[in-house]
C-alpha cells in the first residue's frame, strides 16, 4: 500500500489510499499450456473465467498487462487526519436491472443498494427535483403536463413491441439477426426517429437528457436501433438500478477471489495471437515489470482486449477483413469522471426533508451529479461528477485549472453559493473512447458487428466493444464466448 498527495491534498490534509496487487503468478510458474488464455483481468476476463469455472471443467489461465485487475472498475479511497477513510468509483456508478452482473453480484453475496429506475434533470434549464415519495412514474406525472405524459407514454407503447422483437430476435447469446424492418432502422439517427413521433418539445428533451448520458454521446449520432435497444432501460415504470455498497472494486475483487488469484498473471502484456493449428493458438507476451517474453499455448484464446486497441496485437493469421472493417468503423462515447469533497453541511444542497433527490441529469458541463460515497456518513462528503459526450471528450484534454472554472462555473448556475463550499477535487480522465458507439448506418446488430462475434482461428473477441455500451455487454459477451467455446468442445 502507498500514498501520495498532490497540492490541494497537502493544503486539505487530504491523503490518497490506493491498494496495490502485485502479480499472482511468478514467472517460472506461468503454465506452458491451457485450455483457455483470457487476455485481460477486467470485468470481461474475469466474468469470462467464472462462467468458465461454473460451468465446464477446462483449465484458464487470465494475463493481464497491467499491475492490477478490474479495468475500467476502480474505487479510490481519501483519508483525512481524524476522519475514517471514504471511498467513491472513479469509473461507472451503477448497473441496471437487467444486466447480468446483478445477479452475479448477487451470487458472489456482495452487499447492494437499489434504486427505481428515475433521476432529478434539467429540462429547459429547470431542475426538476424527486420527492422523498416519489417513483419513476408519480415523478414523471409531476414533471410532465397531462398531454406531455399521454405522449411520453404513446412513445414508449411504441418502443416496447420493437424492442421485444429485437431481444427476441438475436437472442440472449446476441447471435441471431435482427429482422430487415428492424435493421433499417440503422440508417435513421435516434434524434430523427424520436422527433418524428414525439411533438413535445419537453418530452423530447426528457428523452435527449435521459439517453445520452447512456451512451456517452449526442443522440444524431446512433442510430434509431441503438437508441430503441438503450430505451428498454426506461420502459414501464423502468428498470431498478444497483450499486455495490462499498464501492465496485468489492465486485471485482470477488470475482478474482472466486476464479483463483493464482489463474491471474499481472504485468503480462500480451504482443501477438499466432493459430498454428486448428486446436493450437500461440499467445506471446511481455513482462513490463521484467521486460523479459514469453508464451503460453492454448486450443482457445479469449481477447478482452478493447476493440481500437487491437491493433496494437499481432494476429497470424490477421483479422478478417469484416472483423478490420467493423473495427475501424465504430465511433464511441466519452467520459470524465470528477470527485468533489465538502463538508457534510454542504448535503443541504442536494437533500430535502433529509431525503437526498441525488442524482441529477444535469444537462449541463456537470454530467449525471451523484453522491459518491451515500453509505458512508462521514464528515466529509464526495459528489460524483460523471461528465459524458462531447464535454468529457474536452475535459480529458483540457487542463485542470480550466476544468475547475468550468465545473465552478456551472455549479453556479445550478447552486448558487455551492462552489464556495468545495474544499478540493480530483479528476479521472478516461480514455477518449470509453465506450463502444456505431455511427449512423451502423449498428451493434449488423453484418459487420455479427462478424465481430463470430470466432476465428481459435480466437474469440469479447467484452463490451463487441455487444453494447454498458457493462452489461462484459457479461453478455462472457456468457457468448463460454457458449462457443463449449460447442467447439462438442459439448
Amino acid at each position: 500500500m502507498r500514498s501520495h498527495s498532490s497540492g490541494w491534498q497537502k493544503r486539505f490534509g487530504w491523503t490518497f489510499v490506493l491498494l496495490l496487487f502485485s502479480s499472482s503468478i511468478g514467472f517460472a510458474a506461468l503454465p506452458k499450456k491451457v485450455d483457455v488464455l483470457i487476455i485481460g483481468a477486467g470485468l470481461s476476463g474475469l466474468s469470462t473465467a467464472y462462467e468458465l469455472k461454473k460451468n465446464t471443467k477446462l483449465s484458464y489461465l487470465i494475463l493481464e498487462g497491467s499491475p492490477r485487475v478490474g479495468g475500467r472498475v476502480r474505487t479510490v479511497r481519501y483519508q483525512r487526519p481524524g476522519e475514517p477513510l471514504i471511498s467513491a468509483d472513479s469509473g461507472m456508478e451503477e448497473y441496471w436491472e437487467s444486466n447480468p452482473a446483478v445477479d452475479l453480484m448477487k451470487e458472489l453475496k456482495l452487499k447492494l443498494r437499489s434504486d427505481f429506475a428515475a433521476s432529478s434533470i434539467r429540462l429547459e434549464g429547470k431542475l426538476e427535483k424527486l420527492d422523498p415519495e416519489d417513483d419513476s412514474e408519480s415523478f414523471l406525472k409531476r414533471v410532465l403536463n397531462k398531454g406531455e405524459y399521454r405522449e411520453l407514454q404513446s412513445f414508449k407503447m411504441e418502443v416496447e413491441p420493437l424492442y421485444q422483437k429485437l431481444k427476441t430476435a438475436v437472442g440472449p447469446l446476441g447471435l441471431g439477426v435482427p429482422p430487415a424492418e428492424l435493421i433499417a432502422l440503422k440508417d435513421l439517427s435516434f434524434e430523427t426517429w424520436v422527433r418524428s413521433r414525439v411533438k413535445s418539445a419537453r418530452v423530447a428533451d426528457w428523452i435527449r437528457v435521459s439517453i445520452e448520458c447512456e451512451v456517452g454521446t449526442h443522440w444524431n449520432r446512433f442510430s434509431a436501433l441503438d437508441g430503441i435497444s438503450e430505451f428498454h432501460i426506461f420502459l414501464g415504470k423502468g428498470e431498478l438500478s444497483y450499486r455495490v455498497i462499498g464501492g465496485n472494486e468489492k465486485f471485482t475483487n470477488a470475482l478474482l477471489k472466486s476464479v483463483g488469484q493464482s489463474k491471474v498473471a499481472l504485468n503480462h502484456l500480451v504482443k501477438s495471437i499466432e493459430t498454428v493449428a486448428s486446436n493450437r493458438v500461440k499467445v506471446k507476451f511481455l513482462r513490463t515489470d521484467t521486460h523479459e517474453a514469453g508464451e503460453v499455448e492454448a486450443r482457445h484464446v479469449v481477447s478482452t482486449i478493447p476493440l481500437y486497441r487491437l491493433f496494437d496485437v499481432q494476429f497470424s493469421p490477421p483479422l478478417s477483413e469484416k472483423k478490420a472493417q467493423a473495427i475501424q468503423s465504430q465511433t464511441w462515447g466519452s467520459y470524465f469522471k470528477a470527485h468533489l469533497f465538502v463538508p457534510q453541511a454542504a448535503e443541504k444542497f442536494w437533500t430535502q426533508q433529509g431525503t437526498s433527490f441525488l442524482p441529477i441529469l444535469s444537462d449541463s458541463d456537470l454530467g449525471v451529479i451523484y453522491e459518491g460515497n451515500p453509505d458512508e456518513k462521514t464528515p466529509t462528503r464526495i459528489v460524483s461528477l460523471l461528465v459524458t459526450g462531447d464535454t468529457a471528450e474536452s475535459f480529458n484534454f483540457m487542463s485542470s485549472d480550466l476544468v475547475r472554472q468550468r465545473i465552478y462555473a456551472a455549479f453556479e448556475k445550478l447552486w448558487p453559493g455551492f462552489s464556495q463550499q468545495i474544499l478540493g477535487m480530483e479528476f479521472y480522465r478516461i480514455h477518449p473512447r470509453a465506450i463502444a458507439g456505431w455511427p449512423v448506418g451502423r449498428s451493434r446488430f449488423d453484418e459487420l458487428s455479427q462478424a465481430i462475434r463470430q470466432p476465428e482461428h481459435g480466437v474469440y473477441l469479447s467484452g463490451d466493444f463487441t455487444e453494447g455500451t454498458h457493462s452489461d455487454g462484459a457479461f453478455r459477451s462472457a456468457k457468448r464466448v463460454v457458449h462457443q467455446i463449449q460447442q467447439a468442445e462438442g459439448k
